[in-house]
């Protein structure tokens, strides 16, 4: 299979299969890299063996069997959430509860290639493994809806960073920004940007431990990996949330929409940081939130809380942490420190860990997948 993927001739017709043969590939290529001997590592075959995938789905508009949960999943009625995505089930499969992230689909929207788009973004996120990142367990589409599909990921009874740290305000703080950061060192490293990164978007397990969510804008950073143009879902002008939001994405003046990168990420990071620091969003006394970008633009950033103020009294800032937050959201983003750099931090070195590292009762989504999907 290594071979094929990486000869010119035999790679071409690979990627010209249609139907049952190219369900076929599709279905061994997933099987690969859901294999345990290099699941959880990055390495040149598994980037190999996904390109292919990503290109013979985005060719022939197919997806891998074993990510196809529609037959399994047993979905709730009524949403339990919703945005400007789409809607939020809770479900049942294989005994677990599970969230159900359903795409909502403008009907003006060109549906062949949303869908591709659909789909590309759900088989990188499946293929994701890691203590800090939500895993995926594949996809439900609606039965007699071919267009809707949903993303299929366990259920975090704790409910997002923000709401967490609101029910349980004395949790360790610093375990959860070492949390945050080795998820997006993770994703990085895999060539991945978030681009949506804020406390609604970060979950958090029954453990207590914060997991990366809500890939909605994230793409691949390096296009070229993949031998295709990257495809994003949606762009940071028109729904990121501007309090997070680095000040190279908000210029004005730029006609096109600008590119999340990993940097911009780093910046969203120190705004993360400073929303479980000090229990505010960024730029809290700002209401109108349109005034936010010349702000950010100009260099200003979310004030530093007084020392009487909660955020050290009760949370644990100090002025070691404040200035960690303050590199994270320097002006120039080639300044701001890596993903890897941050995850090393001094601040985190010396934190004693004594929580689970699984929750749901799986070593992996792969796993789950296995005793899921009937062979």
């Amino acid at each position: 299979m290594v071979q094929v993927c990486s000869a010119k001739g035999s790679y071409k017709r690979m990627l010209s299969l249609e139907g049952s043969r190219a369900q076929t590939w599709l279905d061994a290529l997933q099987t690969m890299l859901d294999n345990e001997s290099f699941s959880s590592n990055p390495s040149e075959t598994r980037g190999t063996f996904l390109k292919a995938l990503l290109r013979l789905s985005n060719k022939t508009g197919l997806c891998p069997k074993a990510l196809q949960l529609s037959h399994q999943v047993h979905k709730g009625e009524e949403p339990v959430d919703e945005g400007s995505f789409g809607e939020v089930y809770q479900g049942r499969i294989a005994g677990r509860t599970v969230a159900v992230k359903v795409f909502r689909v403008n009907q003006r929207t060109d549906t062949s290639k949303l869908m591709k788009t659909i789909w590309r973004e759900a088989i990188i996120w499946c293929q994701l493994y890691h203590a800090n990142v939500l895993p995926c367990y594949g996809i439900h589409q609606l039965p007699n809806q071919s267009n809707r599909i949903g993303l299929v990921s366990p259920w975090m009874e704790s409910g997002n960073i923000s709401d967490y740290l609101q029910k349980r305000p004395s949790s360790g703080r610093l375990l959860l920004l070492s949390d945050i950061a080795s998820g997006l060192s993770y994703l990085h490293e895999n060539k991945i940007v978030h681009g949506d990164l804020k406390g609604p978007n970060i979950l958090v397990s029954a453990s207590g431990r914060a997991f990366l969510a809500d890939f909605g804008l994230s793409r691949l950073a390096d296009p070229a990996l993949l031998g295709w143009t990257s495809i994003r879902t949606s762009t940071a002008k028109s729904t990121g949330t501007i309090r997070w939001q680095a000040p190279e994405l908000l210029n004005p003046d730029d006609e096109a929409d600008p590119k999340t990168t990993t940097t911009s990420d780093i910046y969203s990071y120190g705004c993360v940081c400073y929303e479980i620091m000090t229990g505010n969003v960024p730029f809290h006394t700002t209401k109108n939130h349109y005034s936010i970008p010349m702000l950010v633009i100009a260099g200003k950033r979310p004030p530093k809380p007084d020392p009487p103020d909660p955020a050290y009294r009760e949370y644990g800032l100090t002025e070691p942490i404040w200035s960690f937050i303050e590199a994270s959201w320097k002006q120039d983003p080639e300044s701001r420190p890596t993903a890897a750099e941050l995850q090393r931090s001094h601040l985190f070195s010396s934190l004693v860990d004594h929580r689970p590292t699984q929750d749901w009762g799986e070593t992996s989504a792969a796993e789950f997948r296995r005793r899921a999907v009937p062979s």
